[in-house]
């Protein structure tokens, strides 16, 4: 048999009248089970009291508390004076519901003054351990510049539970902020480090339960506001015991203060409460701090009775900051307005919207439509004062009406009713209309319809005449371009492929060849704008200059148009060898395991090709040009070292770049720093250094004839020029842990590349 749960036993014994009957019910209810049977018991003696928390307002049955200060209600044991472990009581500064706050002066191993709290005699009760226990272990947990550090813990000669903490010098967060006069700016930086000290208990495991600003205390520290969260005495662990003991909070009892109680707290349901009860605390202190303030007056909710209250705090929703501002009374609105340091005239007004938003999603009823962290409130209360849009967001309209549709069911049934049948005859009505007016237009339409296509025809007409004059003129600059480039005249070329540009903009060839010439003379940066626009245009990528242009735009920078062209390549089909030595190039976008095939490729194209010094052996057609073979062969051990290289096979990879060096073709010699990161991956440190150092050497001697010639472009083609410097710098990286600066002689270069063009 199951038996049923104590708050379900004790509700349903209420019922009954008879006191026989009910004590019959509830040992039959209990089942045997001792614990069960004591609990029930226990809750139907204290519903029986005159006093007690469901029948009375919250305000009848608070403890009394005795004056701070007033020796004669504490008890003789815990006198000014008193020694308490290593710590001698000074003064007692407060009092809760189950302890006392002392000052006291540690002797020992270190003088300092420190809190000490403990339990008061006669409340050691298991509930009240239970809680004190809690508090001491879950502030013990922590470690966090905004929350009071715990010294030590211990229990007195006669087994009073007690802690030491550090001894806050500081006063409520709101009295702070007030008597302080800080602005709204100041405010909310004090905020939103309270904010990080209650994500730093959530992560701990250690919801607070109790956020208020006498919780709160703030202090300056070098001149700086500095707030430190206190009285961890309602805390409950997330999910797991802070002590081996239970603490139980009995299901008609609310834990907390109930100006700053969330929803789910005056639920009463334990089980139900999580972080984001400290939220709603959180938005309430916000609140306060903007205006004055909490949304609930304190007064109200202490007169009000117990279910009342409850019905407040998770029904009610309260005026926005905004609209408590501007309610204000004359006299009430100039304190505020003073103590913010602002006119009373703009004090409204100075409630900007997104606050609003900030504490009214806080407040939400719907724990759901808070934020789901403390850490997430203070990020969006630091991008509202870096005027950055924040994630709270009113609700919806939809979501607004379906609020109001749940409260006003049969009012929407009945209106919606009556709409459709308006929508349903306004349709039919407007059906039939159009229905009139279809068979009128239709000739009208078919005509103007006709009309607007021979209009089209016509324009497309003109248009494609226009367009082909366009391309004429195009075509015999591009040629002029060319012979001027052949003839080594680059003004007059530059000039020709420019006007090219002007003439057809939409054409991708006129950038390329334009982007080519100043390739051609070192201009890289104009050249690399001209690619990025072939590639934006959409070029084929088959064209022949294609496998220069990812290499230029990578080195000029031109990310964007690099990418793209990647993209194209990496997706391209075409076996031709151009297009397989752009892809080549392009290993650094590839996977290991894309560069391995590619690798594999250009192996197959070697072995197609044979020894290119003997032409018996090579499998290319016989009308094919011995030194073509040769050069060919060299520009694919090139790019097989570099695949295999990024596909991780460095010993073939140094096999096949040591080869391409000593075969004879136009870019000999660029693979030494290639050749310098195989030996650095193989751990062949000295060989590694010995390779770069070539490849310094080649670069030196490059630049060195450029510079002494006046010329903007090295002796080699640019292609292998600009392969060379992004590899080269590539290598310094690697082998000597550096990034080269941009050797002088390169803008020498550029500066002779510009004249060259200007002349």
């Amino acid at each position: 048999m199951t038996v049923a749960s104590e708050k379900s036993i004790f509700f349903q014994a209420l019922d009954i009248e008879s006191s026989s009957e009910r004590a019959a019910y509830v040992q039959q209810a209990c089942a045997g089970n001792e614990n069960l049977l004591t609990a029930v018991c226990a809750l139907l003696r204290e519903n029986e009291r005159d006093v007690n928390p469901v029948d009375r307002p919250l305000a009848a049955f608070l403890p009394t508390l005795s004056p701070v200060g007033d020796e004669e209600a504490t008890d003789s044991r815990f006198t000014p004076g008193t020694m308490v472990g290593p710590y001698k009581l000074m003064e007692r500064i407060g009092e809760g519901g189950f302890g006392w706050v002392f000052v006291a002066e540690q002797q020992s191993p270190v003088r300092r003054r420190v809190a000490l709290k403990i339990i008061k005699p006669g409340m050691e009760s298991r509930e009240v351990v239970a809680r004190f226990e809690a508090e001491r272990q879950a502030i013990a947990l922590m470690d966090h510049p905004n929350i009071a550090r715990v010294f030590d813990a211990n229990v007195t000669e006669t087994a009073q539970p007690y802690f030491v903490m550090e001894l806050v010098r500081g006063v409520p967060l709101t009295e702070f902020c007030d008597s302080h006069q800080l602005d709204m700016p100041e405010r909310l930086e004090l905020f939103v480090t309270i904010c990080h000290a209650v994500q730093h208990a959530h992560q701990k495991g250690i919801i607070h339960r109790d956020l208020k600003p006498s919780n709160i205390l703030v202090t300056l520290q070098d001149g700086l506001p500095l707030a430190k969260v206190i009285d961890f005495g309602v805390a409950k662990a997330i999910g797991q015991s802070l002590t081996v003991r239970t603490i139980y909070t009995r299901f008609t009892s609310m834990v907390g203060t109930p100006a700053y109680m969330s929803p789910e707290q005056a639920a009463m349901s334990t089980g139900d409460v999580d972080t984001r009860s400290d939220i709603y605390s959180l938005g309430v202190l916000l609140y306060e701090v903007l205006t004055g303030s909490p949304p609930f007056a304190p007064d109200r909710l202490q007169s009000a009775g117990f279910d009342e209250l409850r019905k407040i705090i998770r029904e009610e929703v309260p005026p926005r900051p905004s609209t408590r501002l501007s309610t204000l009374n004359n006299e009430l609105a100039g304190t505020v307005a003073v103590n913010r340091r602002l006119a009373p005239e703009t004090l409204a007004s100075a409630m900007k919207r997104d606050l609003d938003w900030i504490v009214m999603k806080a407040l939400d009823k719907d724990r759901n439509r808070r934020y789901s962290t403390a850490g997430a409130m203070a990020e969006d209360v630091s991008r509202f004062l870096m005027d950055q849009p924040i994630a709270a967001r009113p609700p919806s309209t939809w979501y607004r009406f379906t609020k109001f549709a749940r409260r006003n069911k049969v009012v929407i049934s009945t209106v919606s009713l009556v709409a459709i049948a308006l929508v349903l005859g306004a349709a039919v009505s407007v059906w039939q209309a159009r229905e009139a007016i279809r068979e009128r237009d239709e000739k009208e339409v078919a005509l103007g319809e006709a009309r607007a296509a021979e209009q089209a025809a016509n324009e497309a007409r003109t248009e494609l005449e226009k367009f082909n004059d366009r391309l004429n003129a195009t075509t015999v600059l591009l040629a002029s371009g060319r012979a001027n480039a052949d003839a080594q005249r680059w003004p007059a070329a530059y000039e020709a492929y420019t006007e090219a540009t002007n003439v057809l903009p939409k054409y991708f060839l006129v950038w390329l060849e334009r982007g080519g010439l100043n390739a051609k003379l070192g201009r890289w940066d104009a050249a690399a704008t001209d690619f990025a626009k072939a590639v934006e245009i959409g070029f084929p990528i088959e064209q022949a200059e294609l496998s220069g242009v990812p290499q230029l735009l990578f080195y000029a920078g031109e990310s964007a148009a690099y990418k793209t062209l990647s993209e194209e390549l990496k997706t391209s089909d075409k076996n031709d060898p151009m297009a397989v030595a752009a892809r080549g190039q392009l290993a650094g976008e590839l996977s290991p395991a894309d560069a391995a095939r590619l690798a594999d490729r250009v192996e197959q194209m070697l072995s197609a090709i044979g020894d290119a010094d003997n032409p018996e052996a090579t499998h290319e057609p016989k009308t094919k040009h011995r030194s073509y073979a040769k050069m060919f062969y060299g520009v694919n051990l090139y790019v097989a070292g570099w695949a295999h290289l990024k596909a991780g096979n460095n010993e073939r990879a140094l096999q096949r770049l040591k080869e391409s060096n000593g075969a004879n073709w136009f870019g000999r010699g660029i693979a030494h720093p290639l050749i310098a990161i195989a030996h650095h991956r193989l751990g062949n440190a000295e060989d590694a250094v010995r390779s770069f150092e070539q490849s310094q050497g080649l670069l030196d001697r490059i630049l060195d004839e450029s510079v002494a010639q006046s010329k903007g472009s090295p002796s080699i083609p640019w292609i292998d020029w600009v392969e060379f410097l992004i590899n080269h710098r590539e290598a310094s990286i690697v082998v000597k842990g550096h990034t080269p600066a941009i050797d002088p002689r390169i803008r020498q270069m550029q500066s002779f590349a510009e004249a060259t063009v200007a002349d």
